[in-house]
């Protein structure tokens, strides 16, 4: 990404950052009549708040202790998860105070106690284990002995220092349970430094799959260094597809394309072309695209199924909502002919620690002919 467009982009960015903060305050302030005194607290309150991710980014790392820089930045995702919600219910109160003006306190109140309760509530949902979600697909090519293969598949773990290593192992312990064929991650693994991601090496390395464990990039793979990125898996046991195929089990073509995100850094992006050169389409074709995108122009070039992340269903409003509006194939199974895409919501969470009208989630994909559904 070059610095004219990061500067837009972070321009762009901040502006609607501070918008929303902006809103909710006014919001706030005109709907109690706070007097001069109470603004002022609550407009530093908002400064801090507002701010306390940039410094946990930019300064609590570097300067904090460990516990000090944890609070800062558990308090500072956990703010923009706090103000997206705010927003959103303040966007309602707006509407609502226009019809019954003569009652702006207390639907003030209510809208701040909304707030409060689903705020909470998301970061309850956001705190559960993944659940374990199981669909069956049908692939007409699907040789007879490998009826019932079985595909699990993780995404979107977001894996950075704050993870804990007992929540990953809880992971682990959950996939090795489903008793895969095969495991694929599609994107988003980790979102830092090598050294500071490899106290998760040994417990991925744990992944028990008959025909291994297969990886795409993510959008934050490159963000935190593909060359970082590509030594973390290799240290994992983990095979990275790169606009590439492999074939599993003789019969089966696994096919990975890499993030768009990549274009910003000098790298090549996707490129399904090259990445199916010598797949053989009368075998089962699986593409593993971490965002839902080009789902059709795979379908007609023969890919049986599209596995793929990256919206995490949105885990907030209004968050969710941009996802459903932004993406023609934000969460779940969708078809097109006889093939089909799977949009994950993400086996872990990125920001803010929160949840509220999804669930993280691992998903294990049983393939099966369709001469043999009934």
């Amino acid at each position: 990404m070059n610095r004219l467009h990061f500067f837009y982009f972070l321009l762009i960015v901040s502006l609607v950052y501070f918008f929303v903060h902006f809103f909710v305050y006014v919001r706030i302030v005109n709907g109690l009549a706070l007097s001069a005194l109470y603004r002022n607290y609550l407009k530093i309150f908002f400064l801090f708040a507002g701010l306390s991710f940039f410094l946990d980014r930019f300064i609590g790392r570097m300067l904090l202790p460990d516990p000090l820089a944890f609070s800062l930045s558990y308090f500072g995702v956990l703010w923009i998860g706090i103000i997206s919600i705010a927003f959103s219910i303040f966007l309602i109160q707006f509407w609502v105070v226009l019809i019954l003006q003569n009652h702006t306190t207390i639907i003030t109140y209510m809208a701040i106690l909304m707030v409060l309760l689903v705020s909470c509530f998301s970061v309850y949902i956001g705190s559960r284990v993944p659940r374990i979600k199981r669909m069956e697909i049908p692939i007409e090519k699907l040789p007879s002995d490998l009826e019932g293969f079985s595909v699990v598949q993780l995404s979107d773990l977001h894996l950075h220092r704050w993870i804990s290593e007992a929540w990953l192992q809880s992971v682990v312990e959950k996939t090795n349970s489903l008793d895969p064929d095969l495991v694929v991650i599609t994107g988003d693994l980790i979102e830092e430094s090598i050294h500071r991601c490899s106290k998760f090496i040994g417990i991925l390395k744990k992944i028990k799959s008959r025909y291994g464990v297969l990886a795409i990039t993510g959008n934050h793979e490159f963000y935190s260094g593909i060359t970082n990125f590509a030594a973390f898996a290799q240290k994992a046991n983990i095979r990275v597809l790169r606009n590439e195929s492999i074939t599993v089990a003789n019969a089966i073509e696994i096919v990975g394309i890499d993030d768009k995100a990549g274009m910003g850094f000098q790298e090549e992006g996707p490129d399904l072309e090259s990445a199916v050169k010598g797949c053989d389409f009368n075998k089962p074709v699986i593409l593993l695209s971490h965002r839902p995108e080009s789902f059709e122009e795979a379908a007609d070039m023969g890919v049986d199924l599209q596995l793929s992340g990256h919206t995490h269903a949105g885990q907030i409003p209004p968050m969710d909502l941009i996802v459903f509006l932004t993406y023609k194939y934000p969460y779940g199974l969708y078809g097109h002919n006889s093939s089909f895409i799977y949009t994950t919501s993400g086996t872990g969470i990125w920001g803010p620690p929160m949840r509220l009208f999804s669930r993280s989630e691992i998903v294990k994909f049983v393939l099966t002919s369709k001469r043999d559904l009934s």
